[in-house]
C-alpha cells in the first residue's frame, strides 16, 4: 500500500498554516505546487450539504395506539485528525461520511414527513495512494432506514452497501460517490476506484 509521506506529518500540518494559506492562493511559492494539492485541484471552496437539524419527538399512530417516536438528527462534520497514523485518518474520514450522509438526508427541506432512523454501517474502509495523494475508499450501507411520510403511514427500508471514494491532504478533501462495492484487495479498488480530484467535489478545506 503507497503511502504518502503527509500522513507522518498531518499531526501538525492538518490544520493549514497561514503561510500554506498564501501558497494556496498564490500569493507566494510555486502554483504549480499547490496544483498537486487536494484543494489546489479545485477553483471554488468546499460543496456539501450543511445544516443542523435536531431531534424532535413526534406522535406516530400504530394501529389504534398513539406512541411518541424521536426524529432523526444531523451529525456535524468532525474537525481534521490531529495525529498522521493510518487508522486516525481512516477514522476521521468515516465520521465525516457519516456527518456527510445525514446532513445530505435531513438538509433536503423538499422531502416530506418525518425521518426516525438513519442507518451507517461500514463493511470495507481502505486507504492506497494515487499520484502522491492518499485516498480511502468505503463500504458502507447507509440511508434513511424509518420514517413516517406525509400521510401519516410508517415505513422501513433495508439498506445495500454503496462506495464512496476521498481523497485527503493537509489542504483538504475530496469526495465522490463509487459504483465498486466491495473487492478482495486494496491493487484492484485503487484500480477500479474514481478519482475524486476529477470527478468530484471538494467538501473539506483545512485552514
Amino acid at each position: 500500500m503507497k503511502r504518502r509521506a503527509i500522513l507522518a506529518a498531518l499531526g501538525t500540518a492538518m490544520g493549514v498554516t497561514a503561510g500554506c494559506v498564501d501558497d494556496l492562493n498564490g500569493d507566494t511559492g510555486n502554483k504549480d505546487d499547490a496544483a498537486d494539492t487536494v484543494a489546489g485541484h479545485f477553483d471554488t471552496g468546499p460543496e456539501r450539504p450543511e445544516c443542523e437539524v435536531n431531534s424532535e419527538t413526534i406522535e406516530v399512530q400504530r394501529g389504534d395506539e398513539t406512541r411518541e417516536a424521536d426524529t432523526a438528527a444531523t451529525i456535524p462534520y468532525p474537525d481534521p485528525p490531529t495525529a498522521g497514523s493510518e487508522d486516525d485518518v481512516l477514522e476521521y474520514v468515516e465520521e465525516f461520511d457519516h456527518a456527510y450522509v445525514t446532513q445530505s438526508i435531513l438538509c433536503d427541506r423538499s422531502q416530506s414527513g418525518d425521518v426516525l432512523r438513519i442507518g451507517y454501517s461500514v463493511d470495507t474502509r481502505e486507504q492506497f495512494g494515487r499520484e502522491g495523494i492518499d485516498h480511502v475508499f468505503v463500504s458502507r450501507a447507509a440511508g434513511a432506514t424509518h420514517g413516517i411520510d406525509d400521510g401519516g403511514g410508517e415505513w422501513v427500508a433495508d439498506l445495500g452497501f454503496t462506495g464512496v471514494v476521498y481523497a485527503i491532504d493537509d489542504t483538504g478533501l475530496a469526495r465522490t460517490e463509487s459504483d465498486t462495492v466491495d473487492s478482495p484487495d486494496v491493487e484492484d479498488i485503487a484500480a477500479d476506484a474514481p478519482d475524486p480530484l476529477e470527478d468530484g467535489e471538494l467538501v473539506a478545506a483545512f485552514e
